[in-house]
């Protein structure tokens, strides 16, 4: 399938879906646009996932910032480099939005298998179920990225998520003895073409030993068990050579457009 083809299929099936993609949260059509609402004001529980090609887009960006800005939210603006118009990001930096560092967006035929190099010997990935164990979570994320409030409201909304719909979402543990050293989590709802890999940040100490590599294929393997025929990342620049050169096809660039409310924006 060719790459306009899958995106095209991606953005119908994925990015224009409403409903609660997880507690608390919810997609809707609005007018021109698919916006995300989540319970707290930071810009990482809400979004604007995707706006028509046609829309009048000076018109919608201003009625999302004056619908967040009356919640009190700030939210980002999802932009993919193949939305139109063109200049929306041009738009979006007029507008009083920031831009945040670029992914990519890669996606994998799982029907192609993922291969995984060997990891070392005292390294075992194990299936986390049981909502005791999702502390792993926010043990690695705060050990990478040293932010504690960040990584407990991240393991707290996956725990609620797991809780809300356990065969949604599988998370998966890379454990040296009883320490995490990498977590990831995938998710899928049965039925959809399209499936999802979140997470996989690894400790400093054990990168560069294939631990990535595996949690990315056990993840792979269950996809492809559950019916997912394509799986998606929206990847770091470090993720993204291992991920291509395990058949990851880089489809899109994805920048965050961020917009925060007058208070919350650095004084000069």
């Amino acid at each position: 399938m060719k790459a306009t083809d899958i995106l095209s299929r991606y953005d119908r099936e994925v990015r224009c879906r409403t409903g609660s993609p997880a507690p608390g949260f919810r997609a809707d059509r609005v007018g021109p646009v698919i916006r995300l609402v989540g319970p707290d004001p930071e810009a990482h529980g809400n979004a604007v996932l995707w706006i028509d090609p046609a829309a009048d887009v000076g018109s919608a960006i201003a009625e999302q910032i004056g619908y967040f800005s009356a919640l009190g939210h700030a939210f980002e603006w999802k932009h993919h480099s193949h939305d139109e118009p063109a200049d929306l990001p041009d738009r979006l930096l007029a507008a009083g939005f920031r831009p945040e560092e670029p992914e990519t967006f890669v996606a994998l035929d799982t029907a192609l298998g993922f291969d995984a190099p060997p990891v070392p010997e005292s390294i075992r990935i194990e299936r986390l179920v049981e909502p005791s164990r999702l502390g792993a979570i926010a043990t690695v994320n705060q050990a990478v990225y040293g932010d504690a409030a960040h990584a407990s409201w991240l393991a707290g909304t996956i725990a609620r998520e797991k809780q809300a719909d356990p065969d949604s979402i599988d998370i998966f543990a890379a454990y040296d003895g009883d320490r995490p050293v990498s977590v990831g989590w995938m998710r899928h709802k049965r039925g959809d073409s399209f499936g999802s890999l979140w997470g996989g940040s690894t400790l400093p100490d054990w990168r560069g030993q294939g631990i990535y590599s595996a949690l990315v294929a056990i993840r792979a393997v269950n996809a492809r068990e559950r019916g997912c025929r394509w799986l998606t990342v929206d990847c770091s620049p470090m993720s993204l050579p291992i991920l291509k050169r395990r058949g990851f096809q880089a489809l899109s660039v994805i920048t965050p457009f961020v917009w925060s409310p007058a208070k919350d924006r650095a004084q000069p």
